[in-house]
């Protein structure tokens, strides 16, 4: 198969690759092209935007949680598109930690046998970038770095010294792009501020024009189209298991999902069915599914819907399964205390109170094995996860956890995964793809009510 695919990569964070990758998604789309975005490593903000420039769901994909997975993520995703467009993730080497490539931008390139695109910043620097660039393309020559953008640049003198500086590498020049605060996206704790929250489309327009204005498309489209043929893999049996109905929390307070999810659930026989603890009454369903997000940012309007706390409290006294991470895992608690120092009340599924605080709690990969059995698993079962969160549990009363993690990133040390009878509640994000044998039981639970 040709599946025409490039890497958009940066030297590290915050080189703008980000605003490049969308721009470039955009001016792409407006040539009439399908393409299909990915976002590399967990990441849920990045591909909300991504969704909105280019019309298809973006699609995590990740070397470290899911490594079987990726290809069949990127064979499905893929399927139909004139071009897909992978955004890296940190610095191009950065994964696991300081010796494994396991889960960076670089692993996946090559996992993919996709071109990579190095954005490198080249602010208050000129000859200098050279080496940065000749430094990332011989670190792994196994990773097919192919060329370089410039970003940040203060005019056509600098970017003719910076493209004078890779001359002999082996790398193409796709140009430069200006200094510009126009194009850039608002960030809040956790990143970018979701998708849905602003009218993005001046800036999304902006990063278009500015792509188009600076940056060799046509160069672009034929690195892309020089990836190597695409042999089609074996995707994993998905057999369905039975007809059920999932409530899926969707609103500007949840929103933190993979996108593979929901496929791997939908297989399975799930309908989704969404609704919002903002709004509104919660669904007659089989089980109920709480990601992650910004509740905290909606902590009255949560409050408020008094009804909606109460079903859920209801449906979990009866039996419900329901399965929440991070945001979700607030949700369920008694209490939470808001940045403004005031306690809002919960749904209190669970004795427990969290508060939000300024600072980082929790950043990083896991190993998660579960402890007992639960609704997604029975004892001694494994998966990868992550965590990302501001806000800690403070207190709570005689539980039982779910999980014992890989590193003290969990609710109390190691110990993740609050359990009242079929409620499940973590810090921990999963991608189903780590292994689908949870899929398979939280499907089974949902059924089996």
């Amino acid at each position: 198969m040709q599946r025409p695919r490039i890497m958009i990569a940066g030297e590290r964070s915050g080189t703008g690759k980000s605003t490049i990758t969308l721009g470039i998604i955009a001016a792409l789309k407006a040539r009439g092209l399908e393409v299909q975005p990915f976002k590399t490593g967990p990441d849920f903000l990045d591909p909300m935007h991504h969704n909105e420039v280019g019309e298809r769901i973006s699609r995590n994909l990740d070397t470290w949680m899911f490594p079987d997975w990726v290809p069949t993520s990127f064979q499905r995703a893929s399927a139909g598109a004139d071009v897909s467009v992978i955004e890296g993730v940190m610095g191009l080497y950065d994964g696991v930690d300081g010796r494994s490539e396991e889960g960076s931008s670089a692993h996946l390139a090559k996992r993919l046998r996709c071109p990579v695109i190095l954005v490198l910043d080249a602010a208050s620097t000129a000859r200098s970038v050279g080496a940065i660039a000749k430094g990332f393309k011989t670190f792994d020559p196994r990773v097919d770095v192919r060329g370089v953008i410039f970003n940040r640049i203060s005019g056509k003198r600098h970017l003719d010294m910076l493209e004078a500086s890779i001359e002999g590498l082996d790398l193409v020049s796709l140009g430069g792009v200006p200094r510009s605060e126009e194009v850039e996206l608002e960030s809040r704790h956790l990143g970018l501020v979701p998708a849905g929250e602003r009218d993005n489309r001046s800036r999304y327009d902006r990063m278009r024009e500015t792509v188009e204005e600076n940056l060799d498309l046509d160069l672009l489209l034929r690195l892309a189209s020089e990836a190597p043929e695409w042999h089609e893999v074996r995707e994993p049996p998905m057999a369905k298991l039975g007809d059920f109905r999932l409530g899926v929390a969707r609103d500007a307070a949840f929103n933190f999902y993979y996108e593979d999810n929901f496929d791997i659930l939908r297989a399975l026989g799930a309908r989704i069915v969404d609704f919002s603890p903002l709004e509104g009454d919660l669904p007659d369903a089989g089980g109920y599914y709480f990601g992650g997000g910004y509740p905290e940012l909606h902590l009255e309007r949560l409050e408020a819907n008094e009804p909606m706390r109460e079903s859920l409290l209801r449906q979990v006294d009866a039996g419900a399964p329901v399965y929440a991470e991070c945001g979700g895992l607030m949700y369920l608690c008694r209490k939470v205390r808001g940045l403004d120092g005031r306690m809002r009340e919960m749904t209190g599924v669970f004795d427990a109170q969290t508060d939000m605080t300024p600072k980082l709690q929790a950043l990083g990969y896991v190993d998660a094995r579960c402890l007992g059995d639960c609704i997604l698993s029975p004892a001694g079962g494994s998966t990868r996860g992550h965590v990302f969160h501001y806000s800690k549990v403070v207190s709570h009363g005689e539980v039982r956890f779910a999980y014992q993690l890989s590193k003290d990133k969990g609710i109390e040390g190691s110990m993740d995964g609050m359990i009242r009878k079929n409620a499940l509640a973590s810090y921990l994000h999963l991608h189903f793809g780590s292994n689908l044998e949870f899929a398979r039981g939280f499907a089974r639970s949902c059924i089996g009510r």
